[in-house]
Order: structure tokens, then sequence, then C-alpha cells
């Protein structure tokens, strides 16, 4: 049958509307010329983010900065547009099918695209960058768990899942499956086969040149102060309207007085406070953020012996006030009362959540002996949505300390607590996780076995009742059991109190006049090549 999929979930992201503040003059930024016709002729677009920027290489990237970069320079099987994350839309291919049981998809390439080189994408180019996922295993291969990926010719791609799997057209949107030139990347050391994790050696390539058909290529990359792109000529869809897209590091203090100063055309990580004290050049748009800040109680004995114990996760779960948590985060931030984001199908409400009882969290310390103290590590260096983490560790610091929880801060810049992170040695964690592709599929991930509980020490088979909704739900298709099994999910996990949800934030995206209004993708983050539409 022909696939017309409506990712249940998401459509909220939709109702959540955008507010704009509309500008009366543009910044004086340099290479900013506006035509008399009030046009923008910005030939360098100066954009501000706070980097979160370790790779180019699609099948090694899972960060937020990498996907905004990548997604402009690599295109994908599908797409979503306009900040509709609905319903996958085509790209490399043209149309897709799926049959009765959401087992096998079946691709048809789009006629006319070429790569940056102008080397011809065909679909033996999509079945390389997929299998090379997945046989990297990097943080992003979970993508293709489950799946292999064929082609019967050079104008068709069949992507096959062991099991039925609805959320397929939202995964392969994601930028870490962005269809690279095989041909490039074989030539100067990538290979898709078993055993990429350590043969492959093209990430050094593509950190320096493109290997994509997107509307963007690389000129240079740096993943602390800017990474620069220029609009590929070679581009088979409409062209965008900057040539040149200077992203530039910058914390939010930072992005306030860029914005204030009219060095900075977009800055993406300034707070509701912070916008509040603008004038009238530049332009706000703001819309609620699948983004879920969340803090973590490592479950591995052999990194701490307190934060695997069950009596320091309830203490943990009744000694925070997380409405107190939620008023740091500003104007439009709502409380996560589960993993699962509030627009996606089987978000918990407020019925499920967790009220601060200091009585019972003093008494599960005091079964731990009294006087418990732990280390919370947090990027020190990073901001998103405005917000930097320091405050938020600081407040849940306090609040565990009126329960008998002494914790002790351990911030650090984002290179090596990541690193710290992703290698599961941090005893507690604060984070967060904008999702991959907008189905509550991606938030498995958070359970026993995921990449994230991995994260926190929480192997599989650690919780065989909440393991056993997770392996149901992930092959449901029906809608309303989907619903229903995403509930349980979340109030299972929950209640193990090894991963803890805290809030989402406003998502903000300020521009200046000349530019025009530029609003928060709800997939991508940013969509640059959308700039100026």
């Amino acid at each position: 049958m022909k696939l017309s999929p409506r990712l249940i979930g998401a459509a909220a992201i939709l109702a959540a509307s955008a507010l704009a503040f509309s500008a009366c003059a543009a910044p004086d930024i340099e290479g900013d010329a506006t035509d008399p016709d009030g046009g923008a002729e910005v030939e360098s677009l100066i954009i501000d983010k706070s980097f979160d920027l370790v790779t180019a290489d699609p099948a090694r990237m899972f960060e937020t900065t990498g996907g905004i970069v990548l997604h402009a320079v690599y295109d994908s099987l599908l797409t979503f547009e306009d900040g509709n994350a609905e319903e996958p839309l085509p790209s490399v291919a043209s149309e897709w099918s799926v049959n009765d049981d959401a087992t096998e998809y079946t691709f048809t390439i789009r006629d006319g695209i070429t790569f940056s080189d102008g080397t011809p994408l065909t679909s033996a180019d999509v079945v390389f960058s997929l299998d090379r996922v997945k046989n990297i295993q990097g943080n992003g291969s979970f993508l293709m768990a489950g799946l292999s990926v064929e082609a019967p010719d050079e104008s068709t791609v069949i992507i096959t899942s062991d099991a039925p799997n609805t959320a397929v057209p939202a995964i392969v949107t994601s930028p870490t499956l962005g269809i690279v030139n095989s041909a490039l990347v074989e030539e100067n050391g990538g290979t898709a086969a078993e055993g990429a994790a350590e043969a492959d050696t093209a990430e050094a390539f593509l950190n320096e040149t493109s290997a994509g058909s997107g509307p963007y290529m690389l000129e240079s990359f740096d993943t602390t102060t800017e990474t620069v792109l220029v609009a590929n000529p070679e581009y088979w869809g409409e062209a965008p309207v900057y040539d040149r897209v200077v992203l530039r590091n910058a914390t939010a203090e930072a992005q306030l007085m860029d914005v204030q100063s009219g060095t900075a055309h977009v800055a993406l990580d300034l707070g509701s406070d912070q916008i509040a004290g603008l004038g009238e050049d530049v332009i706000v748009s703001t819309s609620q953020s699948p983004t879920i800040f969340f803090f973590f109680l490592n479950a591995n004995p052999e990194v701490s012996e307190i934060t695997s114990s069950p009596d320091f996760r309830e203490a943990v779960m009744y000694g925070l006030d997380r409405d107190a948590i939620v008023e740091l985060a500003g104007e439009g931030a709502e409380r996560s009362y589960g993993i699962v984001p509030s627009f996606y199908v089987g978000a918990l409400d407020a019925d499920a959540a967790i009220q601060r009882d200091v009585e019972r969290a003093t008494a599960a310390v005091e079964r731990l002996g009294g006087d418990v103290t732990v280390e919370l590590e947090y990027a020190s260096d990073f901001s998103s949505n405005g917000l930097s983490m320091g405050p938020f560790a600081e407040r849940i610091a306090a609040q565990l300390a009126e329960v008998g929880i002494t914790v002790n801060l351990a911030p650090g810049p984002i290179s090596t607590t990541l690193e710290s992170y992703r290698a599961g040695q941090e005893e507690m964690g604060l984070w967060l996780w904008n999702p991959d592709y907008p189905d509550s599929a991606d938030y498995l991930a958070f359970g026993p076995g995921g990449i994230v509980g991995e994260r926190a020490g929480w192997t599989a088979g650690s919780a065989p009742e909440l393991e056993a909704v997770m392996a149901e739900v992930s092959t449901e298709t029906d809608a309303d059991a989907r619903e229903t099994l995403y509930r349980e999910f979340q109030e299972l996990h929950n209640a193990e109190g090894v991963i803890v949800p805290l809030f989402q934030p406003a998502a903000s995206v300020v521009a200046a006049s000349s530019v025009g209004e530029v609003r928060y993708d709800p997939v991508f983050s940013l969509d640059i090549a959308a700039i100026g539409r």
C-alpha cells in the first residue's frame, strides 16, 4: 500500500504557535546590505550557537549542533519541512510504500540528484550510507537496529525490519542517516562492511570535505570556534537564500551581546529573561521545544554503590521539588511528567506527577546510613534554549541537601563531560535530549539496554517488567494500543528512578530584522537552508 503516514504524537508541535515580535530597523552587521525593496542581501549569514559539535561525519554524528550542520550538507531519504513534524516528505526518495505489517519499506530514488562534486546519487549510495552507520557502531547506530537495507536496482531501496516498525519513515529523516557519496568516501578510507568500527578511517576527510548532495557544502569545520558552509552549486532543489553561513560557537551571554551589537544575524540560545530586554530591532519566534532536560543516577554498582541503591533512588525521587526546578527554566517551560515529550503519543500529564515528600526522602537516606555524598557532573560551557546547566545543578544540590544528601558539583567542558557521560562513568549526570526523529519510539533509548540507559549504567535485564512493555510497544502498530503502552512504559520508568525527567523549555530564535522571522524547527532545531524563504 502507498504510505501516507501520520506520525502519531508529533501533531501538537504544529499546534505550538510561534510568537513573532516584529522589528523596525536592521542591525548594522558587516556584510549585511538591505536592498531598497526591503529584501535581505546578506553575503554571510552569521548564526550564534552554543556548540556541542564533535564531527562532520554523518555516521558518527549524534549531537544537536552537528545535526543542524549536517541537515544542511547531507540529504536523507525523507525529510520534514516548515516545522511540520507530523508527516515525512519526499527528499532523496520521491515516493515510498510499506507492506501491511510495517516490516518492508520500498523507496524510489529521485532522478537527477547529484553530489556536490557532480557524481549522480544512486540507490547504492543509500545502501552504503545506512550500512556504514550500522557497522561503525557509533552513538547513532541504534537508529539502524533491527533494520537491513538493499538495492534491487539503481533507483530502488528496500528497508526491511526484523519486526513491525511504524517509525521507519521518521527514522530515515535523521541527519545521521544522511546519504554520502560512497565512491568518494571509500576512496578516502570509508567502508560500510562489518568491522567498520575499526576499519573506517574516513572521519578526518569528512571533517574537511563535503560528500553530500544537500543545499550546502563545508568550507571549514571547527568544533570549538566556527564552522562555515557555502551554497552547493550542484544542489538539485531550491537554492538557499544565503551563499555563505557562518555558525559560531558562543555562550548565551555572548549571543545576547552579539545580537544587541549587530554582530550576529541569528541567535539560538537566548532565554526568556534575556529576550525580554531586547529592543525592537529583532524578530523573536518562540514555540514549545521537544527537548527534555533530565538527570540520572548511575545504576552500575561498579561506578557507584550509592547511586545504584534503590534507597538512594527513592530519596532523590521524593527529595526533589520539580516545580521549583522548572521555575528556573523561565517563561514557556513545562514540567516533564515522563521521558516522552508532552506532544508525542503516550505522554504523561499532571496526574502522573511525583510530589516532593521530604519525610519519605529523609527516611530513605537514613536507611543508607545518613550523610550521603555523591557527585553530579554537567557541562559548564554549554547552553541550550538560553539555559546553562549550572543553576539547575545548584538547585538540585540544594534540594537534596535538605534530605541529607551532599551533592558535590563537578562542572567541566562539554568535550570531557560528554565523553564521560557516553562512557557511562558519571555517578550522576545532568543532560538534555533532543529527538532524533519525531516519534515516541525514540524514547525507548532511555530504558534498560537503550543508548541512554547504558550511559546511566542501566543494562538490559535490569527491569524485566519494564523491558517487556518496551518490547511490546516497539512492534505495536495500533495507535490506541501504542498510546496505552507508552504511558505504561513511562510509569514503570518513573518508578525505577534511574533517569529523572525534569522539564521541556520554550524554544526561541532571535533574528535580525533584515533576515526576517526564523523559526525553531522541532525536528532539526534549525533548518539553515529554509532561512529567508
